[in-house]
């Protein structure tokens, strides 16, 4: 396989606010590069859909250079007008003479990403469809599609069912990186293959900061932190007091506790979902800082990956910090706010049931049980009675 010029993954942002979202990119280049289905010197193609066909903007051919696992990589990116996305999505026609054409030609697969959980309609089905574009081209196109390891399903609708099922099956080759959507897969008779989270696949990258022997890390969650965020508004009342004594109890057992924010934007925080702002808030509300590290950096998924890495454990409120941990061998407690949590630990060989604890609708009545079920996780590892 790779033998033309460009293969498109569909997906692809490796400077995505979240760092888990981008670490499915990082990680979708290293498993195709495993897989073979990857070598150095293709290009890597994005299309993106454009309305106003007289901005010279949108019709020029974006070029970038991304680095991954010390290889330079090329990438495009081109603009398919949104009428011709039309006539090929409906119609099955693709104007010869277009730019798009003449790209697709030398196109080898699409990879599509979908979001690492995206091939579902529970986010709505305007959020499934949005990921779909380059699926759909390469499936009007005859280019062959590769589904990456993600979670698939489930399916509220029908048509939007139906149409899963029509894009799968039609599918080169589709890798999950759970069970829970395999039923359907059986009923469909569509062949898959079960490996890892794509963010297994994406190696750490070191940097220069000095990480203290026996180190706590605690990612603090701006989704759960700020208390209001979209339909979750409301749900997190106790988070903050909790994470504020989680610093304390793991500081007064003698570890150096880190800070560490997985989905933020540096320079314009996410309004109700920046864990950079989380951490800070968390850091400025402890009377006692000492043996407390706030890790204030703009970093790369790679380099929040080699952070994590470093910690002797870990409490995780994002699903892709935990996966960090989970992928670095660093024993780990997830505090959750979606059933995704439990069902990722048993899948990793993790006790899912113990390991984790639902934070919605805490109170902080609650907080005792939670703090308790986390030491014992942690002694159960500290004395290696696995």
């Amino acid at each position: 396989m790779n033998h033309k010029k460009y293969i498109i993954i569909s997906g692809l942002n490796l400077r995505d606010n979240n760092r888990g979202t981008a670490a499915l990119g990082y990680g979708a280049i290293s498993f195709l590069q495993q897989r073979e289905n990857l070598k150095e010197g293709t290009i890597l193609l994005n299309i993106r859909c454009y309305k106003n066909f007289l901005k010279s903007c949108n019709r020029k051919c974006k070029e970038e250079i991304l680095s991954v696992n010390s290889i330079t990589w090329h990438r495009k990116t081109i603009g398919i007008f949104i009428i011709e996305w039309w006539l090929l999505r409906k119609l099955g026609i693709l104007l010869p003479w277009s730019q798009t054409a003449k790209f697709l030609k030398s196109v080898e697969y699409v990879a599509a990403i979908n979001g690492g959980d995206g091939f579902s309609d529970i986010y709505g089905t305007d959020t499934f469809h949005s990921r779909l574009l380059e699926t759909w081209i390469a499936l009007k196109m005859n280019i062959p599609v590769i589904q990456l390891p993600q979670t698939l399903g489930p399916f509220q609708l029908q048509r939007n069912y139906d149409e899963a099922r029509y894009i799968l099956s039609h599918s080169k080759t589709v890798y999950v990186r759970d069970d829970k959507f395999t039923p359907e897969l059986k009923k469909m008779g569509i062949k898959n293959e079960l490996t890892k989270d794509l963010s297994a696949y994406m190696q750490p990258e070191p940097w220069n900061i000095d990480i203290k022997p026996n180190s706590v890390g605690i990612n603090v969650s701006g989704l759960a932190y700020s208390n209001g965020f979209r339909t979750l508004a409301g749900q997190f009342d106790a988070y903050p007091e909790l994470i504020d004594r989680l610093i304390c109890h793991f500081r007064d057992k003698g570890h150096t506790i880190y800070l560490i924010p997985h989905s933020y934007n540096y320079e314009i925080p996410e309004p109700n979902n920046d864990d950079m702002v989380a951490c800070k808030a968390a850091y400025d509300k402890l009377k006692d800082k000492s043996n407390v590290i706030f890790v204030d950096k703009d970093l790369i998924s790679p380099q929040v990956k080699y952070v994590i890495s470093k910690m002797s454990f870990f409490i995780g409120t994002r699903m892709h910090a935990n996966f960090a941990s989970i992928y670095s061998g660093v024993p780990l407690f997830g505090l959750a706010y979606s059933y995704k949590f439990e069902g990722a630990f048993n899948a990793n060989g993790l006790d899912g049931k113990n390991q984790t604890a639902m934070i919605i609708g805490i109170k902080e009545k609650d907080i005792n049980g939670i703090i308790e079920k986390v030491e014992k996780t942690y002694q159960k590892y500290s004395f290696g009675n696995l």
